[in-house]
């Protein structure tokens, strides 16, 4: 019986994979960072009367695989395919062997599984090599996808930034006038190994040995946890830069690989994509999702209902329902709540509202149980007098305006509102409430325009003691510039906010 892990499982699956640690660092690296509540991950067990015949973990579009005795489950393999197609499928020569039949229009491919074993043969550094950071994320993605034999490997950019900004692996580069021109990674880390991938030079720079001294220095970084380097390679030994390094061969290690078709003219390529195109498994799922969130079936700020109880709605496999659910969080539809479950942050009415309005308010993912100001009256800053258009002797409104959920702020806003726009509606200075309320709201009904522009910046004095975060720490910074519908300017916004709080959309 073959059935989806949970936390409960984790003891059992360990036990089981470390038997092989080598040919299992992918899946127990994964199951160490990642655990079983991932939108991306999904664990299989097959086990039979308490014994274990098998282990299966779905990661982004890659299917990894193990089974220590070679009993390979092809039925559950024939059901899960048809509702997920992997880019890649991955695991013991002698694993993948079995599967070939199922996937027949897959190229298969057996490495050879190295572990580092004569570490005096490491190479010193003579280029300079950078840690990457999320920034080169892009960088990265487009240098890999031109190297043949890594683009099926890193077909997720999404997949790199978030290994890079969680630490799940590090990434080194090497650059030549700004280019990227060398890359290697540690791609998994279990307890006893730590698999090293990702490796590849620029074609005009095959012969400076970069990649030798970018693996020599992940495997120096290895080495100070205690633990052994490994990786694959398909070269021969005489032309293998590993061997030449100080690694030994441990065993083989399998792929499958999604063929891809080439026709030989247009004529072809017009008839083969007619012929042949077909969707990604989880289009049509996330096509009906999108479509139930628009119209509102779901609203929201409500839950949506549990993966299981979705599957079955729409008939689809949980792992192509979390493919579609991961799409939807990437445009901004739903988010989760780590232990609470996954919401609809779309607003389904305001596609219908073409108005101006409050970010800290209607795009907050936690719901605001408070708001406090801190405000005074008085002149402006020269640049608020020039952008308000004032005259010398006009004062301002100047408001710091704190949105706290029930964690905590979350976000802020600083306005500066001509006074005469006050009095021109009424509003009672003395009274908090109403300038929160003329703040918070009215403004932004009475604004027929605005100008918008938008930065990252580091919390400094005017943000860390309302927000409480550490000074530097990076920000959302927007600030606006509301005209009324004389095209004067009434009133000018600075808006912060916190990391992971908030989800904008604009529909002006």
């Amino acid at each position: 019986m073959v059935r989806i892990c949970g936390e409960k499982d984790r003891e059992i699956l360990i036990r089981y994979l470390k038997q092989e640690a080598v040919y299992n660092t992918f899946m127990l690296a994964d199951i160490s960072d990642f655990g079983f509540d991932e939108e991306f991950q999904t664990v299989y067990m097959d086990e039979e009367e308490g014994k274990i015949k098998g282990v299966y973990l779905c990661f982004y579009k890659n299917l990894i695989l193990y089974s220590k005795e070679n009993e390979v489950n092809l039925p559950f393999l024939e059901n899960l395919f048809s509702g997920f197609v992997p880019d890649v499928v991955m695991g013991k020569t002698e694993n993948i062997d079995c599967v070939r039949e199922v996937l027949k229009d897959y190229t298969g491919e057996s490495k050879v599984l190295y572990l580092l074993e004569e570490t005096g043969k490491l190479v010193d550094e003579a280029a300079e090599i950078l840690k990457a950071q999320p920034e080169d994320a892009d960088d990265i993605f487009d240098f890999l996808q031109n190297i043949p034999e890594m683009r099926q490997l890193y077909t997720s950019k999404e997949m790199i930034v978030d290994r890079i900004q969680k630490n799940y692996g590090t990434h080194y580069i090497i650059k030549e006038g700004g280019q990227l021109v060398a890359h290697a990674n540690s791609a998994a880390e279990s307890d006893f190994t730590v698999m090293i991938g990702g490796v590849a030079t620029a074609q005009s720079r095959r012969e400076q040995k970069l990649a030798s001294q970018l693996v020599s220095r992940l495997c120096c970084d290895i080495l100070e946890k205690g633990k052994q380097p490994c990786l694959f390679c398909s070269r021969e030994e005489n032309h293998n830069l590993y061997v030449r390094i100080g690694f030994k061969k441990a065993g083989l290690w399998g792929t499958l690989v999604k063929a891809e078709k080439i026709p030989e003219n247009i004529l072809e390529i017009e008839t083969h994509e007619k012929k042949t195109h077909r969707l990604p498994s989880y289009i049509p799922i996330y096509n009906r999702l999108y479509e139930d969130i628009v119209k509102g079936v779901y609203q929201k700020g409500s839950i949506l209902p549990s993966e299981n109880v979705l599957s079955e709605k729409y008939h689809v496999s949980r792992n192509t329902l979390r493919q579609a659910l991961t799409i939807l969080y990437q445009d901004g539809y739903i988010y989760k709540k780590q232990g609470k479950g996954t919401y609809v942050s779309y607003d389904s009415e305001k596609k219908q509202k073409d108005r101006i309005y409050n970010f800290l308010t209607e795009d907050a993912l936690e719901e605001i149980a408070k708001i406090t100001i801190d405000h005074n009256f008085g002149p402006p800053t020269q640049i608020a007098r020039k952008k308000l258009e004032l005259k010398d002797e006009e004062e301002v409104l100047a408001s710091n305006n704190v949105y706290e959920s029930e964690q905590g702020p979350i976000g802020q806003s600083f306005l500066q509102i001509p006074l005469w726009v006050l009095s021109d509606h009424r509003v009672d200075t003395e009274s908090k409430a109403e300038l929160l309320t003329f703040m918070n709201d009215t403004i932004y009904h009475l604004a027929a325009g605005v100008e918008m522009t938008i930065q990252m910046m580091e919390a400094d004095e005017q943000v860390v003691p309302y927000l409480k975060v550490q000074p530097g720490t990076v920000l959302l910074h927007f600030e606006q510039l509301l005209f009324d519908k004389n095209h004067l300017p009434i009133a000018r916004i600075k808006y912060y906010f916190c990391q992971g709080k908030y989800q904008i959309q604009c529909r002006w």
